[in-house]
């Protein structure tokens, strides 16, 4: 129980699989603790059907493990799937149940199964509504072009609001952004902007060469994400140094062979433009590339997403 949370964590693949191993070899996984926590490792380590069967093996799960299940579905946009096993929860759900319904119908587009479990959450189920409830039905809403509704379920977040105004007067501060990625049983960060790392000028000489790539591909560089006050080419400079990227390239220089598949997590929300700069990377280089950010999984391959653009 003290080893897995770290390798969870850290995203280490090959050392949890290794203990992941020996907990089912040695009947731990049957334990409802360690089980959930087999769970939610496989869920951060792109293993959807490892956790599917090491919960299908618990002889008593808690509302816990399905609600690591239902949001492991969630993440993977199994949006349908994580409400069909809501509807066999054999215990009560509880708010964090919802939350991970809620994020599961807004990465899958599922209006109006989200909406109806809005509604009914408190009569059919008791769960008072939270300001992480309003946020996903909000943006669920809003992505449908529903903005009416969503602006009424937005007033609800006037508390969250202030609670984030407070914090901000207190000295609390966003966290910078960072992304890693394990090779060779080494975890590698990268923060935006990175200059740290030994291959540093290697890894942006690359960028530049795949940046051209994609030019002439079709690409053009969403500046939006860059809030600095600076020209145009500065902005798409500034893309370039987006930690993700950083990570991208160094796998791809590491791993060299044609369709490798190139596993990356990051600390904060995936930007529109490093989005659409991983479709192209990965029809280029042609390699699965799988991203994983605070929000959920994304699966590229062959310059398409398995999120279909909704996200």
């Amino acid at each position: 129980m003290t080893v897995l949370p770290g390798c969870t964590a850290l995203t280490a693949l090959i050392q949890g699989k290794e203990i992941r191993a020996y907990a089912i070899s040695n009947s731990l996984a049957l334990d409802v603790t360690v089980g959930s926590t087999l769970i939610n490792m496989n869920k951060k380590s792109y293993c959807l059907n490892l956790s599917r069967k090491v919960f299908n093996e618990m002889p008593n799960k808690n509302v816990i493990a399905w609600n690591v299940l239902i949001l492991t579905y969630g993440m993977h946009e199994k949006g349908e799937e994580a409400l069909e096993l809501f509807k066999k929860m054999e215990v009560e759900p509880n708010e964090v149940t919802f939350t991970a319904l809620f994020a599961a119908c807004n990465h899958s587009g599922l209006i109006n199964e989200g909406l109806t479990l809005f509604y009914r959450m408190k009569n059919d189920h008791g769960i008072e509504l939270t300001s992480d409830h309003c946020i996903f039905v909000v943006d669920l809403l809003g992505r449908a072009g529903q903005l009416e509704e969503a602006y009424e379920i937005g007033k609800l977040l006037n508390k969250a609001t202030e609670v984030r105004k407070n914090m901000s007067q207190m000295g609390v501060k966003k966290r910078p952004s960072c992304s890693w990625i394990e090779l060779r049983d080494e975890v590698h960060k990268f923060m935006v902007g990175d200059v740290a790392h030994p291959q540093t000028e290697k890894l942006h000489a690359f960028l530049e060469t795949l940046s051209d790539k994609m030019r002439k591909e079709g690409y053009i560089p969403d500046t939006s994400c860059v809030l600095h006050v600076v020209n145009e080419d500065e902005k798409g400079n500034l893309l370039c140094e987006h930690s993700e990227r950083l990570d991208i390239a160094f796998g791809i220089l590491i791993n060299t062979a044609p369709r490798t598949t190139i596993r990356v997590t990051k600390n904060l929300r995936f930007c529109n433009d490093c989005y659409v700069t991983t479709k192209y990377i990965s029809k280029i280089m042609e390699m699965e590339i799988i991203i994983r950010d605070v929000w959920r999984f994304y699966h590229f391959k062959e310059g398409t997403c398995s999120s279909g653009d909704y996200w």
